[in-house]
């Protein structure tokens, strides 16, 4: 329920301002921001929010493509050294930006380990500066509005990766930004509304006057309030969609590709999931068939618009004979993993399919796990210092590409590979494919490694379901599910 005096800021302004009422957006989220950083971010929400409110060399269209923004042109030499050369821009205070914004936050991600600092490994010197090793970064801002980046080696997909939000340049003070809209209040676990910022260098893109943002963690919740007419818009990753929704409005929801999936991951590093037969056996063990609300059953571990292989893993005579290996290797019987515990978000889908693995682990192998359900702050910390046993986790690509996804497990210390498995072969084709010819034929060696290996159990892959007001025209997301609110158009009444 909305607090009394903002909600009586808000009708006063509707009335005052009949236009800006008709170009308002309401949606929802699942969860209240980690950050607003550029630097500091990585989950889903904060980076939607971040690609609102800052702008890139770079930005990610509805094509699967990447458009210059902040970039007004771009030089390539070698395929390794990057020039480019911004236009006239300011932050939201009037203020220009510079190249040398995007020195300092680029460089202050790598020296600082930000959470997305493997993303700029590509660069000359990156890893090693990440890694206390010294160098000097390949970035430099030659002017104002010239950025210098060297590369390690040729990367095919570097371009794509200047529009991933970890990009976007942060300020020094944040209170200030780039993007189309820059936030007007912001109450923790309640709302967030956004306006449009008045010096973003393109105008002419953002049709929207305003953005409310409800903060409502229940779903069921987040639906009555569509259903009322007090959201226009709610699902992907963003807001979750109940069960319920599929029976009760079937023919309004409109489904987002998404490169991304929901996965068992197993933490390789401690007793008893070290055992490849144990992780075999409990992810041959899993019924994909039963996924509901349009996801699909994964027979890949990528997502398919990234994968070139195809497996049955719903196999519970296999999932059996892994498991009697695995217990004859760990010389332990089925009581000594009464102990097991499976961690999930806390969100209805989570939740359910946490209590579907329970149900089957405990029918086709006998062993009772048991679950514990976590804040998806608290989840999200316990899957990066690899504090479970097995957790239920996502991923969602980050560029196109499926190097987006597999260089998570190129390192075991990576931040993102949860499961903190390594593989001197798989690490070796990944490496290979930065220069080789046959590149994806590289990529899809190195997946069938991680098939065979299976750190992470792929349950389904992404196809989100959303519902949309009639107020809405137009809706664009990308192919990896971003969803570009900014481009939203209302219908004027």
């Amino acid at each position: 329920m909305k607090v009394f005096f903002m909600s009586l800021l808000l009708l006063i302004g509707c009335a005052s301002n009949p236009q800006l009422a008709k170009k308002r957006l309401h949606l929802s989220f699942y969860t209240h921001p980690t950050s607003l950083d550029p630097r500091k971010a990585s989950d889903f929400v904060s980076s939607t929010l971040i690609c609102m409110m800052y702008e890139g060399l770079t930005r990610c269209t509805s094509h699967g493509c990447v458009e210059q923004a902040l970039a007004k042109s771009v030089e390539v030499k070698d395929d390794i050294f990057y020039l480019f050369h911004l236009r006239d821009a300011e932050w939201s205070d009037g203020t220009p930006i510079t190249a040398y914004d995007f020195e300092r936050s680029w460089k202050e991600i790598i020296l600082e380990k930000g959470p997305c600092a493997f993303l700029f490994y590509p660069i000359k010197n990156a890893e090693k500066c990440a890694r206390g090793e010294g160098g000097e970064v390949g970035i430099k801002a030659l002017d104002a509005h010239t950025l210098a980046v060297e590369l390690e080696r040729p990367t095919p997909y570097f371009y794509a990766l200047t529009a991933f939000p970890s990009f976007l340049a942060a300020p020094e003070d944040l209170s200030k930004v780039s993007g189309p809209f820059q936030i007007e209040a912001m109450h923790t676990n309640h709302e967030i509304v956004l306006k449009k910022n008045k010096r973003y260098w393109n105008p002419d893109m953002v049709k929207l006057n305003e953005i409310q943002i409800s903060i409502v963690a229940d779903e069921s919740t987040a639906l009555q309030m569509f259903e009322r007419g007090e959201l226009d818009w709610m699902g992907g990753s963003l807001s979750p969609l109940p069960v319920d929704a599929f029976e009760k409005l079937r023919h309004q929801i409109q489904m987002i590709p998404s490169a991304a999936s929901t996965f068992c991951a197993f933490n390789t590093k401690q007793f008893p999931f070290d055992n490849k037969h144990l992780r075999q056996a409990f992810s041959y063990a899993i019924q994909r068939t039963d996924m509901q609300g349009g996801q699909i059953p994964a027979h890949s571990i990528l997502p398919p618009a990234f994968s070139q292989h195809s497996f049955d893993w719903d196999d519970p005579v296999l999932a059996l004979i892994h498991f009697e290996k695995a217990l004859e290797e760990l010389r332990i019987d089925r009581k000594d993993l009464e102990s097991l515990t499976l961690y999930y978000r806390s969100t209805e889908a989570d939740k359910r399919l946490a209590q579907m693995l329970q149900k089957r682990w405990k029918e086709l192998l006998g062993v009772a796990v048991r679950l514990e359900q976590l804040e998806p702050k608290v989840h999200a910390q316990k899957l990066q210092a690899k504090d479970y046993q097995m957790a239920v986790a996502f991923w969602i690509a980050q560029f196109e590409d499926p190097i987006s996804l597999l260089d998570r497990f190129k390192h075991a210390d990576h931040l993102k590979n949860y499961s903190g498995w390594e593989n001197r072969d798989f690490t070796s084709l990944l490496t290979q494919s930065a220069t080789a010819r046959g590149r994806y034929e590289l990529l899809a060696s190195a997946e069938k490694i991680l098939c065979e290996e299976m750190p992470i159990a792929p349950i389904y892959h992404w196809s989100s379901p959303s519902l949309c007001s009639p107020r809405i025209q137009k809706v664009e997301t990308s192919p990896c599910g971003a969803v570009l609110f900014e481009r939203f158009e209302l219908i004027e009444p």
